[in-house]
């Protein structure tokens, strides 16, 4: 479920609770604004809207807000909906609806958030900085990203692993969390948020593969484990992703660094 989805469930939940306490729903706006919170443990996705319209409808923020969450958390997709602050809901999404995406990508490939190119990208970063080979420099950050997904996938066919029915309900880590959710704002960006978007993808996949509990391949005498293999699938969306994007922003996803 990617976010323009879950805000379309977010606004029909709100006319129908609206409409059952007979308030007027014609005060919400064509489109619900989420974010991310920055705390995981807030949930995957958080909205305002309650605190937005609670005050036009003639009811306090939190009470919506309360009525929110209730219609939500019976909604397809979501595990838990909760009345956060003065007005907010606290989104999380169930395991399969977060790990739907990797399906998507893996379905649509290179269509995969297809969208016109746009010149510009990373212009303002230094142009000796630009040159450099460190993560500070976000272009070589980010495909060194995408080479790194490269060398896994290019690495796990000496494993004769086929991640391709894996099951992505194992891949349970925070770090990988972060990465699941990075994956499924690409579809919604506009192109001129790309490149910063690609930076926030680089990041979370470099966080995950620097986490030692979270290895993606088998080291020495290791097994393939059924988690390698859902490790592996989730790889290989970044590594389209990022091809993906990068070729927006047209700027090479080089293979090998």
């Amino acid at each position: 479920m990617n976010p323009a989805v879950l805000a379309e469930k977010v606004r029909a939940a709100a006319v129908e609770v609206l409409a059952d306490r007979g308030l007027d729903s014609t005060v919400l706006p064509e489109s619900v604004d989420l974010r991310r919170p920055n705390d995981p443990a807030h949930g995957d996705f958080a909205t305002a809207l309650p605190l937005r319209i609670g005050s036009r409808i003639g009811v306090r923020p939190h009470d919506f807000a309360r009525w929110l969450a209730a219609a939500l958390a019976r909604g397809d997709g979501i595990d838990a909906a909760e009345a956060a602050g003065p007005g907010f809901v606290n989104l999380r999404l169930t395991a399969a609806a977060m790990t739907g995406v990797v399906a998507d990508i893996e379905a649509r490939g290179a269509r995969y958030g297809a969208r016109p190119a746009v010149a510009g990208a990373w212009q303002e970063v230094d142009p000796d900085l630009r040159e450099r080979r460190i993560r500070a420099n976000p272009v070589f950050n980010v495909q060194y990203a995408h080479a790194r997904a490269c060398a896994v996938v290019h690495n796990s066919v000496e494993f004769g692993m086929d991640p391709a029915r894996a099951d992505l309900g194992l891949v349970t880590h925070e770090r990988e969390g972060a990465v699941i959710r990075a994956l499924r704002e690409f579809e919604v960006l506009a192109a001129d948020q790309v490149a910063r978007y690609l930076e926030r993808l680089a990041d979370a996949l470099h966080g995950w593969y620097d986490t030692p509990e979270c290895r993606i391949l088998p080291q020495g005498d290791e097994e393939v484990a059924a988690v390698h293999l859902a490790r592996l699938r989730l790889s290989r969306a970044v590594r389209q992703v990022l091809a993906n994007g990068l070729e927006t922003v047209g700027v090479s996803a080089p293979e090998r660094m």
